[in-house]
């Protein structure tokens, strides 16, 4: 595929520093062609208990009667973790949110169909344990860079990925290398990167 056609690269995000420092990371390694498309995939936890509510980023409810309001408050984090660096450097990637339960292999599978759907050419994941901006609180801001998830991606996800580590993090390092092993899915051009230095 030519650079002029343009290839789709997902990267998986939610409210952390971990998925923050992902993103610097592509952008500062220059992995990223003219033309491509970039998507961020963002999940939501879906209310499984019957209440009627959503859990959304800093712990706060919002009825699903109310959505416009819940997508404010999601819209509002990717625009401070993630779109205003990318919209300053001329880039408008199309976002992705998306309901789900909280559980590993449900959003694992989530990512995966949506990197074939989009007929990604990369995909991409941080690999930080939840490291978190101190304003964010609850489980849905480890909800991508939680455990579990990561490796489920990297054993069943058919496009080529590529897990970010924290410069320095040797225990996500090590980790995700014996997972890449244990996959043993040769020829996948994936594996841990070492990406940015921890915050």
């Amino acid at each position: 595929m030519s650079s002029s056609e343009g290839r789709a690269i997902l990267l998986a995000v939610d409210d952390t520093d971990a998925c923050q420092l992902m993103l610097q990371w592509v952008l500062d390694s220059d992995l990223l062609l003219p033309g491509d498309k970039l998507h961020l995939l963002h999940v939501t936890m879906r209310d499984t208990a019957g209440t009627g509510s959503n859990q959304l980023p800093g712990g706060d409810y919002f009825l699903q009667a109310h959505p416009q309001e819940a997508q404010r408050v999601v819209l509002a984090m990717l625009q401070r973790r993630f779109l205003g660096s990318l919209e300053a450097l001329g880039m408008r990637p199309t976002v992705h949110i998306v309901q789900a339960s909280q559980c590993a292999k449900t959003i694992g599978r989530l990512i995966c169909a949506k990197a074939q759907d989009l007929n990604c050419s990369h995909v991409y994941l941080a690999a930080g344990r939840g490291q978190q901006h101190h304003s964010s609180r609850g489980v849905l801001a480890r909800m991508i860079s939680g455990p579990g998830i990561k490796q489920y991606v990297q054993q069943h996800c058919t496009v080529p990925l590529t897990i970010v580590a924290a410069a320095g993090d040797a225990a996500e390092v090590a980790e995700f290398e014996a997972a890449a092993a244990a996959a043993a899915k040769p020829g996948d051009g994936g594996g841990a990167a070492q990406g940015p230095s921890a915050v």
